[in-house]
């Protein structure tokens, strides 16, 4: 299970996967156009909607399990000995620009999931009724 996550979480940070899913979809396309049966391209659009919804699960719990025991490792509650206030502000500031960013990259997957769960769900119904 733990490979199989792992090789999900690859896969989904690979700007390259949303070309490979582009190129299948218009590749049923083309295919339904040569056999004349648009059923073909309208079930493209599940393949999208799988891979939204990946998107949309990526930092929530495909990462959550794969860092499952580092996560738990890391909830002790302890914060340390006393450190001094230029120290202080310069872990403040690194870690509010690591959550920044961590924040910036799940809402981009997310918003990514959200707009191919909605195409590939359009496609999937609606795409029988393509006038090709």
């Amino acid at each position: 299970m733990y490979t199989t996550a792992k090789l999900l979480s690859i896969m989904l940070k690979s700007k390259a996967s949303i070309y490979v899913i582009a190129v299948f979809i218009l590749g049923s396309l083309v295919a339904s156009k040569v056999s004349g049966d648009m059923n073909l391209f309208a079930a493209s659009g599940a393949i999208l909607t799988i891979f939204g919804l990946f998107q949309m699960i990526h930092f929530t719990t495909i990462e959550r399990f794969l860092n499952q025991n580092n996560i738990i490792q890391n909830s002790t509650g302890v914060t340390g000995p006393p450190i001094s206030p230029e120290k202080y502000e310069i872990i403040v500031a690194e870690n509010r620009k690591n959550a920044k960013e961590k924040i910036e990259r799940e809402l981009k997957s997310e918003i990514k999931g959200i707009i191919c769960t909605i195409l590939g769900t359009l496609i999937w119904a609606y795409g029988i009724y393509l006038p090709i």
